[in-house]
């Protein structure tokens, strides 16, 4: 009998045992699938570099280049050879680094592979593998959080997302990978919110300053990104107030009275951690005026944009061609302006928008209100941006004029690859809303649709890792007595063409070999240039005495110059006579 009672307690225990380790299981389950499709998401986005044993690198010798040489100023930094807010290019302009991207948050990924011994192009591409798949993640994790999309379709999104063709295209743009950090940027948004409507003063300051921190790196880091986050963030609110009505409104006026004190602080913690970003651009927005109306103008998207998915895009690569072909003949397959989305994804979303809409005017948008914001103002900020390009006109000169930021915005079309994000969680949110309402086999199909149609077939891989990495072992340590340098010579291997060669290949590779050989160059390049600089052709006649004038200028001494011809040194460059070079290599 009393062997019996045991038997029964233990089966009782074993039985609560199971039930207690079954949400462990589920929960781990659930987490290893989140995982497994994230690596195969991110692989797949990758595949190309993967197959060839990332040999051929996404990028190429001209951005590709700048982006590494800022890259490794920060590792230049962390092992504190650099100042963080001075380049070795452009040498010696004080806060140089305020003429290009800062990279930041990149730099810091980047500096932990190289100290891992990676060379610096491959390090480069796992940077851009680590921020992919922060993308995906955050994503993930947004739609289950913000908008409490169901684990398949967040998982959906979080693919579409990942894999999307938009930014595949202009992946040798690395700084536009910083779109992944959009996910999350909403994320600590929307925790701080919850804690604002909660009244958990803590909590508030925590989220906010979470989201003050990384909203100032991300801007430090990829400005494109940052500011349209900020852009339709700011039109997402604006568009929550006209709809909420005036009870919320109130509502939100005296939680914002109530909280003025943990509001303060978080105001003080945003200017402070935006600080270093305002003091290194804000001088050089000055000192430039940043970009002309008539520049900006060019790059805006038209309507064809919007779906204009480039010619090898898997399903539609075709179809747009023909397209490009009858109704703007000889324009480029692949352009700046190359950012439009593919049908199925687009047609999801004017979907839910419209259906946020209707449910609204059945007066239950309570719950969906956030929603429906972000659909209409999602909407209504792209259509600032779109234009018919009839003369000058395009209603984006009015965020242009009002805007702070905007001035230094100068490709419109990429707003369309920030818009990924927002696009497809409201598709994908369309989607689970009206699964039971579909039938099986065809939303099935819809959902392949969703991932085939994001495919593209044309890799942008240009970089050739160990030739550039034979090309950087082989120019020789400079002379002792350089204190800085300029390229004399370009190297003979062709980048874009002979017009473009001639103005930016030689000053590309010396940003490199500067940041790398820890030595400054007058030379450098990027979209604003120092006042009194025009290094621009080594084949000039006047290129000599150009350098010698911004040196004298500037107060540049034991210059050197660097053939990457013959590849070797002069001491002596403006020397009548030039001195010997110190070595040369074939």
């Amino acid at each position: 009998m009393e062997t019996k009672l045991h038997i029964n307690r233990l089966s009782r225990s074993s039985a609560a045992e199971t039930v207690r380790s079954a949400p462990s299981i589920s929960s781990a389950f659930r987490i290893l699938t989140v995982l497994t499709v994230g690596i195969l998401s991110v692989a797949f986005f990758f595949r190309y570099q993967i197959a060839n044993g990332f040999t051929l690198l996404s990028g190429d010798r001209y951005d590709g280049f700048i982006e590494l040489s800022i890259l490794e100023h920060w590792y230049n930094v962390a092992q504190g050879f650099s100042h963080w807010s001075q380049m070795n290019y452009f040498y010696p302009v004080a806060g140089s680094l305020g003429y290009n991207e800062g990279s930041f948050i990149y730099g810091l990924i980047y500096a932990v592979f190289r100290w891992s011994g990676t060379d610096q192009f491959l390090s480069g591409e796992l940077v851009n593998v680590i921020v992919r798949s922060i993308g995906f993640f955050a994503f993930y994790f947004a739609s289950r959080r913000i908008f409490h999309i169901s684990l398949p379709w967040a998982l959906l999104g979080a693919v579409v997302f990942t894999i999307s063709n938009n930014i595949f295209m202009h992946i040798l743009h690395g700084q536009l990978l910083s779109v992944s950090f959009a996910p999350l940027l909403a994320l600590l948004v929307h925790n701080t919110l919850q804690a604002l409507i909660a009244r958990q003063r803590g909590a508030l300051i925590l989220w906010g300053s979470a989201f003050n921190v990384l909203f100032a790196a991300s801007l430090f880091t990829g400005f494109y990104m940052a500011w349209y986050f900020a852009f339709l963030g700011c039109a997402t609110l604006l568009t929550w107030i006209v709809i909420a009505g005036s009870e919320r409104r109130r509502d939100l006026l005296t939680i914002l009275r109530d909280e003025a004190l943990p509001l303060t602080i978080l105001l003080c913690t945003a200017v402070a951690v935006n600080a270093p970003f305002l003091s290194v651009y804000l001088p050089k927005a000055m000192e430039t005026g940043m970009h002309p109306y008539n520049e900006v103008f060019q790059y805006s998207p038209s309507l064809l944009d919007v779906v204009h998915v480039g010619d090898n895009n898997l399903l539609f690569g075709r179809l747009q061609a023909i397209m490009n072909h009858y109704f703007r003949p000889g324009f480029p397959s692949f352009s700046e302006r190359t950012t439009g989305f593919p049908p199925v994804v687009l047609f999801l979303y004017v979907c839910a928008t419209v259906s946020l809409w209707w449910r609204c005017r059945l007066r239950v948008c309570d719950k969906i209100l956030l929603m429906q914001a972000m659909a209409l103002s999602t909407l209504l900020t792209w259509a600032l941006t779109l234009t018919l390009h009839i003369g000058q006109f395009s209603p984006y000169y009015l965020v242009y004029l009002l805007i702070p930021g905007a001035k230094a915005v100068r490709v419109i079309a990429r707003y369309q690859i920030f818009l990924a994000a927002p696009v497809i969680v409201l598709a994908v949110l369309y989607l689970s809303q009206n699964s039971l309402r579909i039938a099986k086999p065809l939303l099935a199909i819809i959902a392949a649709l969703l991932v085939v149609e994001e495919i593209n077939i044309a890799p942008p891989l240009s970089l050739d890792r160990f030739h550039e990495i034979a090309w950087l072992a082989a120019i020789p340590s400079p002379p002792s007595n350089c204190q800085a340098f300029f390229v004399s010579a370009a190297r003979p291997e062709a980048l874009f063409g002979p017009a473009t060669d001639k103005l930016v290949s030689h000053n590309i590779d010396a940003m490199l070999i500067a940041e790398t050989k820890r030595l400054p160059t007058v030379n450098g390049s990027s979209t604003f240039l120092p006042s009194g600089w025009h290094l621009e052709s080594p084949d000039s006649p006047s290129y000599l005495a150009m350098v010698k004038a911004f040196a004298s200028q500037n107060g540049v001494r034991g210059l050197c110059a660097l053939d990457l011809q013959a590849v070797n040194w002069n001491t002596r460059p403006f020397a009548e006579q030039p001195a010997a070079a110190t070595q040369r290599y074939e």
